[in-house]
């Protein structure tokens, strides 16, 4: 690296160090001056909060004296190091970013230890670090970038279901019924779903979980039997988990043959969400109970979808590392990237945010990192449109976004929500419910099934039928009663209703979760406050109690 590269050399494994582009040893300070520096050098953009920066470094001190002390360090490295530091480090209130233009990150695991003999006893700081070394995938010497290994969808096999009755017709049941399940799991996202030409192989039936595991390529397998005759039978299920060999759960389902051949998919719906429930449970256990680093991506992407969307702080918080920590394990993949925008999305909507100018800013650059990662990805273009919709206002773009992503994947259920709500936003009710009645006709599994019934919920306000919006609202809560967006329509649907006692009821139970909330924030920040819905919205909202100003 010489001077003319305009860059600064960072290494991380064996001795710290780090040398400006004169080639010059920058003086960062003490040790965790240099603890900061690493914590940002291998945060996805640089990028963590200061309260990630002090839990990590200075957790012991106390959360007063934790932000002093980060304050301090700050302070101190912008002393020693003049110049250098402008060009390297900017600061708000919120959060702290290394400037990764501006870095090479230099060696390997051959040079050392990742930081090695920086004694930073701060127990969190130990566990971080100690997670980098357990994990193969670390700053890898790939040209400074991680390595990516795996995949970040679960793999699941459904194999045909015997029967055990002599039938000429027996066999032909239990692969239709594995047949309707495998398409019914192949709608989620968070799956990645063996196809079930591939499954009928009859080799399969003899192999060792171990073997399906080598020449299918699953984490999960789905086997079982039929039982009775006639037009209601039995199954008796299983859901295995390839890797640690263990029964999941065994469960039995009725099986009508006239509604399976009727509806399909429907008439194993039950059976199909509690396995995508297993999966996501296990996603969570996995990744709570072990370091990052060492947690598959698909546990990590599943178990990180299904935190950010159970809405208590708690939970929603601890998606964020895990999505970052997808970012930082595969910085060319677009789907993390478009997932840790749309947590920013959900931060503001549900009142989280401490900066919703800032966060907004910072959920569209992750989607323009997606978006330059592959233009193409519809996921990323429907949640780029979800940000310049919900928080930019931008609708001509969001629009725009929706349309080609659908071009793309007609079935992509998200893009169809989200066109909905961008239409419910703007008086335009009849095609509102007509998309988003699409997008929950193809809905994923949980864990974000509330989410489609509650942006289904808006588009029928905008539509004026108050009797569905507010039956799809509660049945919304049922799943997630903490959801502010949806209690704002279960609000606004009993009001037009003509139940004022309840539309109160339920604005005491809106403020106490969002303690902020008025009528003027709300038309300030919400998409729809320059048409007729908004404003028929923020009179119902301001007339079931909830105040005008702060």
């Amino acid at each position: 690296m010489t001077a003319q590269d305009g860059k600064f050399t960072l290494r991380l494994f064996g001795p710290f160090g780090i040398r400006n582009p004169r080639g010059q040893k920058v003086d960062v300070g003490g040790k965790k001056n240099r603890g900061l520096i690493a914590i940002l050098a291998t945060a996805p953009d640089g990028l963590r909060s200061r309260a990630q920066l002090s839990q990590i470094l200075w957790a012991s001190s106390g959360t007063d004296e934790d932000r002093a002390s980060l304050r301090k360090a700050l302070s101190e490295m912008r002393r020693r190091m003049g110049d250098d530091f402008e060009r390297l480090i900017y600061t708000d209130n919120h959060d702290v970013r290394l400037n990764m233009d501006a870095v090479e990150l230099m060696g390997s695991g051959a040079d050392g230890d990742f930081l090695e003999g920086l004694d930073i006893r701060e127990p969190a700081f130990c566990a971080w670090r100690e997670e980098f070394r357990r994990s193969n995938a670390v700053m890898a010497a790939t040209e400074g970038q991680t390595v990516f290994n795996g995949s970040l969808r679960a793999a699941i096999a459904v194999l045909p279901f015997s029967n055990p009755v002599d039938e000429p017709s027996a066999g032909v049941i239990g692969d239709l019924v594995a047949e309707e399940v495998s398409r019914a799991l192949s709608r989620s996202s968070m799956l990645d779903v063996v196809s079930h030409l591939s499954c009928r192989d009859h080799l399969l039936q003899r192999c060792s979980l171990s073997e399906l595991k080598t020449v299918l390529g699953v984490d999960y397998v789905v086997s079982g039997r039929l039982r009775g005759g006639g037009n209601r039978l039995l199954l008796d299920v299983e859901l295995v988990d390839v890797r640690s060999q263990r029964n999941r759960w065994t469960r039995q389902y009725p099986i009508s043959l006239p509604t399976l051949l009727r509806d399909g998919c429907l008439a194993v719906e039950e059976l199909v969400n509690e396995i995508g429930r297993t999966i996501l449970l296990r996603s969570i256990e996995v990744t709570a109970s072990n370091p990052l680093p060492t947690v598959d991506s698909h546990a990590l992407l599943i178990s990180a979808i299904a935190l950010m969307h159970r809405q208590s702080l708690v939970s929603f918080s601890s998606a964020r590392p895990q999505l970052e920590e997808l970012v930082r394990r595969a910085p060319r993949q677009a789907i993390p990237h478009a997932w840790l925008s749309k947590w920013y999305v959900l931060s503001i909507q549900q009142g989280w945010s401490v900066d919703f100018k800032q966060d907004g800013a910072i959920a569209e650059r992750w989607t323009q990192h997606a978006l330059d990662l592959d233009p193409d990805c519809t996921f990323s273009l429907a949640i780029d449109g979800f940000v310049q919709n919900n928080l930019l206002k931008r609708f001509d773009l969001a629009q725009e976004r929706f349309d080609h992503a659908i071009d793309a994947d007609c079935n992509n259920a998200l893009a169809w929500l989200l066109k909905g709500t961008l239409h419910a936003f703007q008086d335009k009710g009849l095609e509102a419910v007509a998309y988003t009645s699409r997008a929950r006709s193809l809905s994923p599994l949980d864990p974000y099934r509330y989410f489609f019934d509650s942006l289904s919920a808006t588009a029928h306000l905008a539509n004026g039928d108050y009797v569905k919006a507010l039956d799809l609202a509660e049945r919304s809560l049922r799943a997630n009663r903490r959801h502010t967006s949806t209690l704002r329509v279960k609000t606004i649907a009993l009001h037009q209703l003509g139940r004022g006692e309840d539309a109160r009821a339920a604005a005491d139970q809106l403020r106490r979760l969002d303690p902020g909330l008025t009528v003027e924030g709300y038309m300030r920040h919400h998409p729809a406050a320059m048409f007729r819905t908004g404003k028929e919205w923020s009179k119902a909202l301001k007339e079931s109690g909830i105040p005008v100003s702060s």
